[in-house]
Protein backbone atom coordinates (compact mmCIF):
# COMPACT_ATOMS: atom_id res chain seq x y z
CA UNK A 1 0.00 0.00 0.00
CA UNK A 2 2.94 2.22 1.02
CA UNK A 3 4.43 1.49 -2.08
CA UNK A 4 1.22 2.27 -4.44
CA UNK A 5 0.53 5.60 -2.31
CA UNK A 6 4.08 6.81 -3.48
CA UNK A 7 4.24 5.72 -6.81
CA UNK A 8 1.06 7.72 -7.35
CA UNK A 9 1.88 11.10 -5.49
CA UNK A 10 1.56 14.31 -7.27
CA UNK A 11 -0.41 12.23 -10.10
CA UNK A 12 -3.79 12.07 -11.74
CA UNK A 13 -4.60 8.98 -9.88
CA UNK A 14 -3.65 10.73 -6.57
CA UNK A 15 -7.28 11.71 -5.60
CA UNK A 16 -5.94 13.61 -2.23
CA UNK A 17 -3.06 15.49 -3.81
CA UNK A 18 -3.16 18.00 -6.37
CA UNK A 19 -0.96 16.99 -9.19
CA UNK A 20 -0.95 20.04 -10.72
CA UNK A 21 0.12 22.12 -7.67
CA UNK A 22 2.72 19.27 -7.13
CA UNK A 23 4.05 19.72 -10.97
CA UNK A 24 4.56 23.27 -11.17
CA UNK A 25 3.83 24.91 -7.53
CA UNK A 26 0.54 26.63 -8.83
CA UNK A 27 -3.55 25.30 -8.80
CA UNK A 28 -6.13 27.22 -11.09
CA UNK A 29 -8.65 26.07 -8.54
CA UNK A 30 -6.21 28.15 -5.93
CA UNK A 31 -7.59 27.53 -2.48
CA UNK A 32 -11.16 26.06 -3.94
CA UNK A 33 -9.30 23.25 -5.30
CA UNK A 34 -10.38 20.01 -4.12
CA UNK A 35 -7.69 18.31 -3.76
CA UNK A 36 -4.44 19.69 -1.03
CA UNK A 37 -2.01 21.64 -2.03
CA UNK A 38 0.84 20.69 -0.13
CA UNK A 39 3.11 23.81 0.61
CA UNK A 40 6.91 22.63 0.98
CA UNK A 41 8.58 24.46 4.33
CA UNK A 42 11.89 24.14 2.48
CA UNK A 43 13.07 24.16 -0.68
CA UNK A 44 15.71 25.04 -3.16
CA UNK A 45 13.00 27.04 -5.65
CA UNK A 46 11.51 30.10 -4.51
CA UNK A 47 8.16 31.32 -6.03
CA UNK A 48 7.86 35.11 -6.94
CA UNK A 49 4.09 35.55 -7.53
CA UNK A 50 3.13 37.98 -10.75
CA UNK A 51 6.47 39.57 -10.27
CA UNK A 52 6.52 40.62 -14.37
CA UNK A 53 4.67 42.61 -15.95
CA UNK A 54 3.00 40.50 -19.34
CA UNK A 55 2.59 43.16 -21.91
CA UNK A 56 -0.87 41.34 -23.19
CA UNK A 57 -1.92 41.93 -19.47
CA UNK A 58 -1.11 45.86 -19.65
CA UNK A 59 -2.45 46.41 -23.41
CA UNK A 60 -6.07 44.67 -22.16
CA UNK A 61 -5.32 46.99 -18.72
CA UNK A 62 -4.96 50.29 -21.01
CA UNK A 63 -6.98 48.76 -24.18
CA UNK A 64 -10.42 48.53 -21.84
CA UNK A 65 -12.58 45.61 -22.46
CA UNK A 66 -11.10 43.86 -25.54
CA UNK A 67 -10.41 39.88 -26.35
CA UNK A 68 -6.83 38.34 -25.46
CA UNK A 69 -6.34 38.26 -29.09
CA UNK A 70 -6.82 41.51 -29.77
CA UNK A 71 -4.66 42.75 -27.01
CA UNK A 72 -1.75 40.46 -28.71
CA UNK A 73 -2.40 42.75 -31.83
CA UNK A 74 -1.65 45.84 -29.96
CA UNK A 75 1.44 44.41 -28.65
CA UNK A 76 4.95 46.12 -29.72
CA UNK A 77 6.73 42.44 -30.37
CA UNK A 78 10.29 43.78 -30.46
CA UNK A 79 9.99 46.27 -27.86
CA UNK A 80 8.06 43.78 -25.31
CA UNK A 81 11.31 41.44 -25.71
CA UNK A 82 13.79 44.30 -25.06
CA UNK A 83 11.67 44.86 -22.08
CA UNK A 84 12.03 41.71 -20.75
CA UNK A 85 15.55 40.97 -20.98
CA UNK A 86 15.90 43.96 -19.53
CA UNK A 87 13.44 42.81 -16.58
CA UNK A 88 15.54 39.23 -16.65
CA UNK A 89 19.04 40.78 -16.38
CA UNK A 90 17.57 42.93 -13.25
CA UNK A 91 16.40 39.99 -11.44
CA UNK A 92 18.79 37.69 -12.04
CA UNK A 93 21.72 39.75 -10.75
CA UNK A 94 19.40 40.63 -7.85
CA UNK A 95 18.76 37.33 -7.00
CA UNK A 96 22.13 36.37 -7.24
CA UNK A 97 23.32 37.98 -4.34
CA UNK A 98 21.99 35.27 -2.36
CA UNK A 99 23.50 32.74 -3.57
CA UNK A 100 24.14 30.48 -6.99
CA UNK A 101 20.78 30.22 -9.42
CA UNK A 102 20.79 26.61 -11.21
CA UNK A 103 17.76 28.18 -13.00
CA UNK A 104 15.89 31.45 -13.48
CA UNK A 105 12.41 30.73 -15.07
CA UNK A 106 9.88 33.48 -16.25
CA UNK A 107 6.13 32.45 -17.41
CA UNK A 108 4.47 33.82 -20.56
CA UNK A 109 1.07 31.99 -19.54
CA UNK A 110 -2.11 34.31 -19.29
CA UNK A 111 -4.25 32.38 -16.51
CA UNK A 112 -4.83 34.61 -13.40
CA UNK A 113 -3.14 31.44 -11.08
CA UNK A 114 0.12 31.88 -13.41
CA UNK A 115 0.77 35.68 -14.89
CA UNK A 116 3.63 36.83 -14.26
CA UNK A 117 5.27 34.41 -12.18
CA UNK A 118 8.92 34.10 -11.33
CA UNK A 119 10.96 30.98 -10.37
CA UNK A 120 14.26 30.85 -9.36
CA UNK A 121 16.29 27.28 -8.41
CA UNK A 122 19.26 27.89 -5.97
CA UNK A 123 22.21 25.50 -5.26
CA UNK A 124 20.59 24.44 -2.07
CA UNK A 125 17.91 25.33 0.31
CA UNK A 126 19.87 27.41 2.29
CA UNK A 127 20.58 30.13 -0.21
CA UNK A 128 16.49 30.33 -1.11
CA UNK A 129 15.65 30.43 2.71
CA UNK A 130 17.75 33.55 2.33
CA UNK A 131 16.24 35.14 -0.45
CA UNK A 132 12.46 34.84 0.64
CA UNK A 133 13.65 36.20 3.92
CA UNK A 134 15.20 38.92 2.42
CA UNK A 135 12.92 39.18 -0.50
CA UNK A 136 9.45 38.90 0.99
CA UNK A 137 7.16 41.87 1.43
CA UNK A 138 9.75 44.36 -0.26
CA UNK A 139 8.33 46.31 -2.84
CA UNK A 140 9.98 45.77 -7.18
CA UNK A 141 8.37 47.87 -9.53
CA UNK A 142 5.58 49.02 -7.97
CA UNK A 143 4.90 45.78 -6.95
CA UNK A 144 4.55 44.01 -3.62
CA UNK A 145 6.81 40.63 -3.65
CA UNK A 146 4.75 37.86 -2.34
CA UNK A 147 7.30 34.81 -2.36
CA UNK A 148 7.14 30.93 -1.23
CA UNK A 149 8.67 28.12 -1.23
CA UNK A 150 8.25 25.95 -4.18
CA UNK A 151 7.66 21.94 -4.60
CA UNK A 152 9.23 22.39 -7.97
CA UNK A 153 12.48 21.10 -8.23
CA UNK A 154 12.33 19.42 -11.87
CA UNK A 155 11.15 21.92 -14.17
CA UNK A 156 11.04 19.09 -16.97
CA UNK A 157 7.75 18.13 -16.06
CA UNK A 158 6.55 21.49 -15.74
CA UNK A 159 7.37 22.65 -18.64
CA UNK A 160 4.61 22.72 -21.36
CA UNK A 161 7.06 20.25 -24.30
CA UNK A 162 4.62 21.75 -27.10
CA UNK A 163 5.09 25.25 -26.07
CA UNK A 164 8.71 24.65 -26.37
CA UNK A 165 8.54 23.00 -29.75
CA UNK A 166 6.06 26.49 -30.60
CA UNK A 167 3.23 24.19 -31.13
CA UNK A 168 0.92 24.59 -28.11
CA UNK A 169 -2.83 24.42 -28.70
CA UNK A 170 -3.74 26.17 -25.41
CA UNK A 171 -2.04 29.19 -25.82
CA UNK A 172 -1.31 31.41 -22.76
CA UNK A 173 -4.17 29.56 -20.88
CA UNK A 174 -2.17 25.96 -20.72
CA UNK A 175 -1.74 24.76 -17.75
CA UNK A 176 1.89 23.40 -17.86
CA UNK A 177 4.42 26.58 -17.52
CA UNK A 178 5.43 28.29 -20.63
CA UNK A 179 9.04 29.40 -20.03
CA UNK A 180 10.07 32.59 -21.70
CA UNK A 181 13.09 31.88 -23.85
CA UNK A 182 16.78 33.67 -23.23
CA UNK A 183 19.63 33.22 -25.14
CA UNK A 184 22.27 31.45 -23.86
CA UNK A 185 25.06 33.65 -24.21
CA UNK A 186 22.85 36.07 -21.89
CA UNK A 187 23.05 33.52 -19.43
CA UNK A 188 26.31 32.60 -19.17
CA UNK A 189 27.25 36.33 -19.43
CA UNK A 190 25.11 36.92 -15.92
CA UNK A 191 26.26 33.60 -14.89
CA UNK A 192 29.97 34.92 -14.79
CA UNK A 193 28.92 38.75 -13.50
CA UNK A 194 27.03 37.05 -10.73
CA UNK A 195 30.53 35.39 -9.72
CA UNK A 196 32.14 38.07 -9.65
CA UNK A 197 30.27 40.17 -7.96
CA UNK A 198 29.91 37.37 -5.49
CA UNK A 199 33.65 37.39 -5.27
CA UNK A 200 33.48 41.28 -4.71
CA UNK A 201 31.18 41.11 -2.00
CA UNK A 202 32.91 38.00 -0.47
CA UNK A 203 36.54 40.00 -0.50
CA UNK A 204 34.57 42.98 0.90
CA UNK A 205 33.44 41.30 3.61
CA UNK A 206 36.44 39.82 4.54
CA UNK A 207 38.33 42.91 4.30
CA UNK A 208 35.98 44.78 6.38
CA UNK A 209 36.01 41.50 9.15
CA UNK A 210 39.72 42.20 9.22
CA UNK A 211 39.04 45.78 9.72
CA UNK A 212 36.59 45.02 12.68
CA UNK A 213 39.36 42.82 14.33
CA UNK A 214 42.09 45.52 14.07
CA UNK A 215 39.90 47.73 15.45
CA UNK A 216 39.15 45.37 18.18
CA UNK A 217 42.35 44.79 18.82
CA UNK A 218 42.97 48.43 19.23
CA UNK A 219 40.25 48.94 21.70
CA UNK A 220 41.76 46.28 23.41
CA UNK A 221 45.15 47.99 23.91
CA UNK A 222 43.65 50.85 24.30
CA UNK A 223 41.61 49.67 27.73
CA UNK A 224 44.40 47.80 28.46
CA UNK A 225 46.85 50.91 28.30
CA UNK A 226 44.19 52.48 30.65
CA UNK A 227 44.03 49.71 33.23
CA UNK A 228 47.78 49.51 33.47
CA UNK A 229 47.68 53.60 33.76
CA UNK A 230 45.58 53.30 36.59
CA UNK A 231 47.38 50.70 38.48
CA UNK A 232 50.28 52.48 37.92
CA UNK A 233 48.58 55.93 39.47
CA UNK A 234 46.91 54.24 42.12
CA UNK A 235 50.34 52.25 43.05
CA UNK A 236 52.44 55.97 43.05
CA UNK A 237 49.37 56.96 45.37
CA UNK A 238 50.42 54.31 47.79
CA UNK A 239 53.85 54.61 47.09
CA UNK A 240 53.17 58.17 48.49
CA UNK A 241 50.69 57.41 51.39
CA UNK A 242 53.57 55.11 53.03
CA UNK A 243 56.54 57.76 52.45
CA UNK A 244 54.06 60.74 54.14
CA UNK A 245 53.20 57.95 57.15
CA UNK A 246 57.44 57.24 56.96
CA UNK A 247 58.14 60.89 57.50
CA UNK A 248 55.14 61.41 59.88
CA UNK A 249 56.76 58.15 62.12
CA UNK A 250 59.91 60.05 61.99
CA UNK A 251 58.51 63.12 63.07
CA UNK A 252 56.82 61.79 66.12
CA UNK A 253 60.46 60.17 67.02
CA UNK A 254 62.25 63.07 66.59
CA UNK A 255 59.22 65.02 69.19
CA UNK A 256 59.72 62.02 71.55
CA UNK A 257 63.48 62.19 71.97
CA UNK A 258 63.06 66.00 72.56
CA UNK A 259 61.09 65.57 75.59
Amino acid sequence: MAKHLARIHGTEEDKVNCPFYHKIGACRHSDRCSRLHHKPAFSPTILIKHLYRHPVRQAEMMGGVMTTSEAEKLVDQEKAQEDFLLFFEDIYMELSKFGQLEALHVVDNLGDHMIGHVYANFRDEEMASDALQVLQGRYYDGRICQVEFSPVTDFREARCRDYDEESCSRGGFCNFLHVKPVPMCLIRSLEDDAEEDRRRHAWEKDQEEREARRERRKKRREEKGERDSDRKRRRHRSDDKDDSRGRQADSDDDDDARR
